[in-house]
């Protein structure tokens, strides 16, 4: 596919440079050396390369040769030093970098890559095409000694209080597919005059009524796990207009099964079954459907229950889980529902565990702070995790070097490269890897 110039990184770095560009600094002018605008620059390039303290090398480079690729990349004319930058940004409101996330989507979808990711309702009352948006939440820093007072607490059995930050995502997800797009993000976070701690589910009361706001026509389907599979939450869906496909476990939802058993002795449940793959592998599922219930006691919400058993052609069983949706299940669409359902582990697979173990060190303490440090570093982590994905759909040179290499083994050769030689544009680093580089500025 043609490369687009919307989608380079010389275009996503300028839509980062004009949002960081509109943040108020509420410092006094007289007294600043280094722009918020150049520090959340050099905080993002430090996370796009992966490095916890990228910003010395460069500020050595500059120092030797009175430029450096934090300024030639990223357009950053001052380097503040690691703890410059930390003391910038701690206060930085995140309600003005999390826009960041819709108009890089805004982006996507224009340009037609969006499209990769819907699935299609074959049949029922729900026909068509949606994307499927994933509920998640993730500590992402945890520590028994630093605390600040947006600090979640717990305590373990000898009584020792741990201190931790996490967060709710909505991220796009297609089963089939190892891309998958955050969405939308949400801090659990505890904040002054709140009474009882923060916690997963309200991060997500709070999430989903601006993810329809930011996107009021885009088709959506919500997929979580089993806490997300709670009355008050489904309700605020249905009146967000937003179809929901929500894992439900017995020992959490005693009622609602005990109406599905019921309904199974009537002999009110449907059952079939289909299969999947050639004959050596195939793979044979068997499903029940129980319309029409009810997912408490007090019966003031009403769903289609779905589950599955997957055996392999042995007859060993290699999974089973259950559903609530509001979906209309028939058995022409029960495998697609069941893989809608399914997808939810993409979300702890794909984003939160490559954030965490393959390079972008996510519950590394980059710098913690007493006010917004903490979510500030999360968001430009989150935001190289978006822009590597864009490159890796879009950026020719670079999939070319994805090509010889783990995407591991590249970025530490790239990082290795960013402390040492000068470069004029992103796409000289790519040929200098390549061996295809031209003469050094």
């Amino acid at each position: 596919m043609r490369p687009l110039q919307s989608l380079t990184l010389e275009a996503m770095l300028d839509v980062l440079s004009t949002t960081f560009g509109l943040i108020p600094d509420t410092r006094q002018t007289d007294r600043v050396n280094y722009s918020l605008h150049d520090t959340l620059m050099s905080g993002f390039a430090m996370m796009f390369f992966q490095h916890a303290s990228l910003l010395e090398f460069q500020r050595k480079m500059k120092q030797r040769r009175g430029r450096c690729n934090l300024e030639t990349i990223f357009g950053v004319h001052e380097v503040p030093s690691d703890t410059q930058m930390r003391e910038m940004l701690d206060g930085v409101p995140v309600e003005l970098l999390r826009p960041l996330l819709p108009t890089l989507f805004a982006k996507l979808r224009r340009a037609g890559w969006a499209t990769e990711l819907k699935s299609t309702v074959p049949s029922g009352r729900h026909q068509g095409d949606y994307y499927t948006a994933m509920l998640d939440g993730s500590d992402y820093f945890h520590s028994t000694t630093i605390e600040c007072p947006g600090c979640l607490q717990r305590s373990d059995t000898k009584g020792e209080v741990h201190f931790h930050h996490a967060v709710v995502s909505a991220t796009l997800v297609k089963a089939g597919s190892h891309r998958v797009w955050p969405l939308d993000v949400e801090e659990v976070r505890n904040s002054d005059g709140q009474d009882k701690q923060d916690c997963e589910i309200n991060a997500a009361k709070r999430l989903i009524p601006r993810l329809r706001q930011e996107h009021p026509q885009l088709p959506l389907i919500i997929g979580g796990d089993d806490l997300y599979c709670h009355a008050p939450f489904i309700a605020q869906l249905r009146d967000l207009r937003l179809p929901h496909v929500l894992v439900c476990k017995p020992t959490s939802h005693v009622e609602l099964y005990a109406w599905v058993e019921e309904l199974e002795r009537l002999e009110g449940c449907e059952k079939g079954q289909w299969h999947e793959g050639p004959a050596c592998r195939r793979r044979f599922f068997t499903y029940r459907i129980a319309r029409a219930v009810p997912l408490t006691a007090g019966q003031r919400l009403w769903g289609t229950f779905v589950e599955v058993w997957e055996h392999d052609h042995t007859g060993k069983q290699l999974y089973h889980n259950a559903w609530f949706t509001d979906l209309e299940v028939t058995a022409t669409n029960v495998a697609t529902v069941v893989r809608i359902g399914r997808s939810r582990w993409k979300i702890e697979n794909e984003q939160f565990n490559v954030h965490k173990n393959h390079g972008y060190e996510l519950e590394h303490n980059y710098g913690h702070g007493q006010q917004t440090l903490s979510m500030v570093f999360y968001l430009l982590n989150l935001l190289a995790f978006i822009a590597h994905g864009i490159l890796a759909r879009g950026d020719r040179l670079y999939q070319r070097c994805l090509l010889t290499t783990s995407r591991r083994e590249l970025w530490h050769t790239l990082r290795t490269a960013m402390g040492m030689i000068l470069v004029t544009a992103w796409a000289d680093f790519l040929l200098l890897y390549l061996d295809e580089a031209g003469p050094s500025p």
